[in-house]
């Protein structure tokens, strides 16, 4: 019975993941209709008329959520595999624990207990009170998703480079103190992909980021960010970057820097009280898609409103007035589509 409360509740995170596509959402719905008993299948029908609402999500978003989608499903392909929210469970089934959930817990420690779950898959310890993680966790070498948001970690140890297949970490509202030293660590972790260092007081990105060889996705929103190192263009991989709800970001100082990604598609800038965009942002010849809602911009330049392969501008939030609005969406769609 607790394996299938677990299956529900994995459906019905996977319909939340896929449900900014109403056929994409249609074909997991079929899916879990199958994993799942009849009084499940009911139970799920009322949660998906309650809370779910079909909606747009960005392109890379898109393509992780689909990544995660796909491993998360080889989670759940055999019956044993089950998600535990509670430790003292999963210490009962130490060899079992693939999915391990002890967010809000209040702990202030991690947990020795985890160590010991040498088939781990996927940790989330957010929003506890953690201070430091210990030597061993590198021994978890089948971790590929870690959440350690809204802790108080300032620093990660050498080992955690022993986590060879990490592709997802969340540091997010944390304490970073060491970035240069941590970075030097994550650079030797292969298959990482995402990276969330949002709201972590950051002022200052050390030299060693450029290191972050293949890292697609990159959230640094709520920070105090002014300018880029230049080696942040040494991030060949990178395809999405947050850098919003930044007041002090200058983003004419920075644009030399991001135009030498050779794969930025997706650039977030949102609330960063922006009242220009320069010209020189169509020097960003992959951008496609492009998010400048909650600034206070008065409009666009001509060369950013004809960048051939941006597909969306988000200037929702701005003092742009409708006539100048609706002539952009008359000039532009359904080419280039205009979010306001």
């Amino acid at each position: 019975m607790k394996f299938k409360n677990s299956m529900l509740a994995y459906c019905k995170q996977i319909l939340r993941i896929v449900s900014f596509n109403r056929a994409l959402f249609k074909k997991e719905y079929k899916k879990s209709v199958k994993w799942l008993s009849p009084t499940e299948v009911a139970e799920l029908k009322l949660w998906i008329r309650k809370t779910i609402v079909l909606q747009k999500i960005t392109f890379m978003k898109l393509v992780i959520n689909i990544f995660f989608l796909i491993v998360s499903s080889s989670l759940f392909a055999q019956n044993s595999v089950r998600n535990f929210d509670n430790l003292e469970d999963a210490v009962k089934n130490s060899d079992n624990v693939e999915w391990l959930t002890l967010r809000d817990k209040q702990l202030t420690d991690f947990p020795p207990e985890i160590l010991e779950f040498r088939n781990l898959k996927y940790l989330d310890l957010s929003h506890n009170n953690i201070t430091s993680l210990p030597v061993a966790v590198g021994d978890l070498k089948n971790l590929f998703y870690l959440d350690l948001s809204g802790n108080h970690i300032s620093s990660l140890p050498k080992e955690f480079s022993g986590l060879e297949n990490l592709r997802n970490l969340y540091l997010d509202y944390n304490n970073a103190q060491k970035l240069d030293e941590d970075f030097e660590i994550l650079s030797k972790l292969p298959l990482l992909h995402v990276l969330d260092l949002s709201g972590d007081s950051i002022t200052t990105l050390p030299p060693s980021i450029g290191k972050l060889k293949s890292l697609e996705y990159l959230e640094l929103s709520g920070n105090e960010i002014t300018m880029l190192p230049p080696e942040f263009s040494l991030m060949k991989n990178l395809q999405v970057l947050y850098i919003d709800n930044d007041r002090l970001f200058n983003l004419s100082k920075n644009l030399p820097t991001l135009s030498r990604l050779p794969k930025l598609k997706e650039l977030h800038l949102e609330g960063n009280q922006f009242k220009q965009i320069p010209s020189e942002l169509n020097s960003l010849l992959k951008l496609e898609y492009l998010y400048l809602n909650n600034n206070q911009l008065e409009g666009l330049p001509n060369s950013v409103l004809q960048m051939k392969q941006i597909k969306l501008i988000d200037v929702s939030d701005n003092k742009m007035p409708h006539l100048l609005l609706d002539m952009y969406r008359d000039t532009l769609e359904p080419t280039v589509r205009i979010k306001f």
